[in-house]
C-alpha cells in the first residue's frame, strides 16, 4: 500500500503534550501563589493529567496521511479516525494541486486539502489516479 504523509509542525504534532504541560504549570503556579483556591489548582492539575492520558491513548491521531492500493483509498485527517473508500464503489476521484475529492453516491464522499504534502507526493498521487483511472468510475 502506497502512503504519503503530511508534514505537521512542532505545535500540531505535540498538541496534547503542550496543553497538558501548560495546565500542569498553571496548577503548580496557582497552588504556590495561594491567591486563588487550591480546589481550582487541583482542577487544572486534573485537566493537565487528562491531556497526557489522551496523548497516551490517541497520540497517533495528530498525523495526516493518504494511503492507497488497487482496491481502496484510506484518508486520515488530523485528530480524526481513518476513513477508507473501496475504489469499486467510488463514482469520481479528482486530484488537483490543492485538493483530493472523492465522490461516492448521491451525497457521500469527502475532500481533503493537499496543502502541506510534498509536491512529489502529490505528483505520485496524480499519476496513480490520472484521467484514465477516472474513466473506470464513469
Amino acid at each position: 500500500m502506497q502512503k504519503i504523509e503530511k508534514h505537521n509542525g512542532f505545535f500540531r504534532k505535540h498538541y496534547y503534550r503542550l496543553f497538558g504541560l501548560f495546565y500542569l504549570i498553571v496548577a503548580v503556579a496557582m497552588f504556590f501563589t495561594g491567591e486563588s483556591s487550591s480546589l481550582m489548582s487541583y482542577g487544572y492539575f486534573a485537566i493537565g493529567i487528562c491531556y497526557f492520558v489522551v496523548q497516551y491513548f490517541f497520540g497517533g491521531s495528530t498525523e495526516e496521511y493518504i494511503s492507497w492500493d488497487e482496491d481502496k483509498i484510506v484518508l486520515k485527517h488530523w485528530c480524526q479516525k481513518e476513513v477508507s473508500y473501496n475504489l469499486s464503489e467510488v463514482d469520481h476521484l479528482n486530484v488537483s494541486d490543492y485538493n483530493l475529492t472523492i465522490k461516492k453516491g448521491v451525497a457521500a464522499g469527502t475532500m481533503i486539502e493537499l496543502k502541506g504534502f510534498k509536491p512529489k507526493d502529490i505528483q505520485k498521487l496524480k499519476q496513480d489516479f490520472n484521467l484514465e483511472t477516472n474513466l473506470q468510475f464513469a
